[in-house]
């Protein structure tokens, strides 16, 4: 057997060994996503811009932080609107594996919202100057299916507490995997407290 001959077996035996590798590592805890965030809701509409950082610790554990920037155009009760919105969050969760397709997560983050701008009050003539923060918490359980290998499906029930308004929420995310570094993902989660609907479109990068 030649060189080249050899060369070409030892090259299919370590793409076996790779993809071997990446299957036995199971789903990846360790990504930054980024893209458009919206919210739709009876009091407020909004859209911006979100990023997400998860970083995996040990075999089960990571940890999360976030930004977001939102521009409000919107708002019930208002007849003109001009504020923007800075969404910080922090903090953590775990997962555990069901099989190798299905992990179960729990994730808790800290949420601090800082909004400044002008707003209209009915019977107004001026715009009145908006200035205002708001804290809380949004915890998280969802299952991470993997119904194909480049598509993941994630059910989600989220619970928040965030400034004045608080209630849960049920969504749906999918990941679909154009390469091993790259994925698009879709989000929609709808919160009964307000009749509001977070949507995400965006992109992944595996790390």
């Amino acid at each position: 057997m030649n060189n080249k001959g050899l060369m070409a077996i030892a090259a299919a035996c370590l793409a076996m060994l790779s993809q071997a590798a990446m299957a036995a590592k199971g789903f990846s805890y360790s990504y930054i996503d980024g893209g458009y965030q919206g919210v739709r809701a009876d009091s407020a509409d909004a859209d911006g811009l979100a990023a997400k950082l998860s970083y995996g610790l040990m075999d089960h554990f990571m940890v999360l932080a976030g930004y977001a920037h939102f521009w409000q155009d919107d708002a019930e009760g208002l007849s003109s609107v001009d504020v923007q919105v800075d969404q910080f969050t922090i903090g953590g969760g775990g997962h555990f594996s069901i099989t190798e397709r299905i992990d179960l997560v729990g994730t808790v983050v800290y949420v601090n919202e800082q909004s400044t701008g002008k707003a209209k009050y009915p019977g107004e003539s001026d715009k009145s100057r908006v200035k205002g923060t708001r804290e809380g918490y949004l915890a998280e359980f969802y299952g991470r299916i993997r119904v194909m290998d480049k598509l993941e499906l994630t059910p989600l029930v989220a619970y928040r507490d965030v400034g004045d308004e608080s209630g849960t929420g049920f969504g749906l995310d999918a990941i679909y995997k154009l390469n091993r570094d790259w994925s698009l993902r879709g989000n929609a989660t709808y919160f009964n407290d307000d009749s509001a609907t977070n949507l995400f479109l965006g992109v992944r990068f595996d790390m």
